[in-house]
């Protein structure tokens, strides 16, 4: 009687395990995939129907502009080597928001400008020797 108990569980487990894969692959709601893909800027523009995805690249010098009567608004251009892309967010900017920021924008495209919903920004890695420092110092040396 053990072994048929323990045989249950085990097909029950794989079947459910098995929707599951299906469920997230095929997405059944329909609104959007279930993987939002990562594509270049070119990549982006040679497809029609790309729906929503990640670019990343670099943020153009002087190429930022905030709406000065709503400040959430920037618009900006995006920089992969030779590719250019225009981007508006709507949005709390992240503080290492600048010119020349390595960033990644998640959005879609509407007519010729990216509309991005998400805006992060990659960690310079300036900061990356500060933060071995302040682990080796000791606290009450300052």
């Amino acid at each position: 009687m053990g072994k048929n108990k323990f045989l249950v569980v085990i097909i029950g487990f794989i079947t459910v395990t098995a929707f599951w894969m299906y469920w997230v692959s095929t997405n059944p709601s329909g609104t959007e995939s279930a993987l939002i893909r990562f594509l270049s800027i070119d990549e982006l523009r040679a497809e029609t129907n790309h729906g929503r995805v990640k670019l990343g690249g670099n943020v153009a010098d002087e190429s930022i502009q905030i709406n000065q009567n709503d400040l959430l608004e920037a618009t900006f251009i995006l920089s992969q080597g030779e590719a250019t892309l225009p981007v508006r967010y709507y949005g709390t900017r992240p503080d290492l928001f600048k010119d020349g920021a390595e960033v990644i924008v998640e959005g879609a495209m509407e007519g010729e400008v990216f509309q991005a919903e998400v805006l992060q920004t990659k960690c310079a890695s300036r900061y990356e020797g500060d933060l071995r420092d302040v682990q080796t110092e000791n606290i009450e040396e300052m």
